[in-house]
């Protein structure tokens, strides 16, 4: 189980909480599906969710799998950097394979790409992270998922896919939506350009 938002261990305090991880701390349920749009901090909130869970739980293993690793890199990996330097525990002798975070409590999270159809099959794990699961296949989920004891699915809200047919109605299933407005710390900018959007009917 996650420790909800109020007892979440914040190091150094760099790093703000925000209306997003309060809401998504306080899902109970096996399966948490997460829909947000841009500036919504759904996916950065999920990382310090699952870094604390690591970094306070020893021998944890946790995977966070994605389309493309290469993407991976410089969006979900640059913001686990991001959070475990705010915090103050990163030490970059803990990687391995740049793929794999180690903990010194035993714990580690191991970032996968989706690129070969046989990767993430049969996992055993605590926790499985799908990020931007609407661009990857049911089965790729199904195959990722099954024998994970927690899951959280990140999406964005471009249009209704498997989640919503086969996921989302479960009995272990909680859901959420947020919007840029559940995430107060958002740059000026980007709250800019969304607003934007919004006026002009994209």
């Amino acid at each position: 189980t996650f420790r909800c938002y109020h007892s979440i261990h914040y190091y150094k305090q760099m790093i703000q909480p925000t209306t997003a991880l309060r809401k998504i701390s306080a899902l109970r349920k096996k399966i948490k599906g997460i829909q947000g749009g841009q500036g919504a901090g759904k996916t950065f909130a999920i990382l310090i969710l699952l870094i604390n869970h690591a970094s306070s739980n020893a021998n944890r293993e946790i995977y966070i799998a994605s389309e493309e690793l290469s993407k991976m890199r410089i969006t979900v990996i640059k913001d686990f950097i991001k959070i475990m330097k705010s915090f103050g525990i990163y030490e970059d002798r803990n990687w391995v394979g740049g793929t794999l975070y180690t903990f010194n409590n035993g714990s580690f999270i191991k970032f996968i790409g989706l690129d070969k159809e046989d990767i993430g099959k049969g996992l055993r794990c605590d926790v499985m992270f799908v990020n931007e699961a609407n661009k990857i296949k049911f089965d790729t989920y199904r195959e990722l998922t099954s024998r994970a004891k927690q899951i959280f699915i990140d999406f964005n809200p471009n249009s209704k896919f498997w989640f919503h047919t086969e996921v989302k109605n479960r009995a272990d299933c909680d859901f959420i939506k947020l919007t840029y407005l559940d995430n107060e710390f958002l740059d000026a900018g980007e709250k800019y350009e969304i607003l934007l959007y919004k006026e002009k009917g994209y």
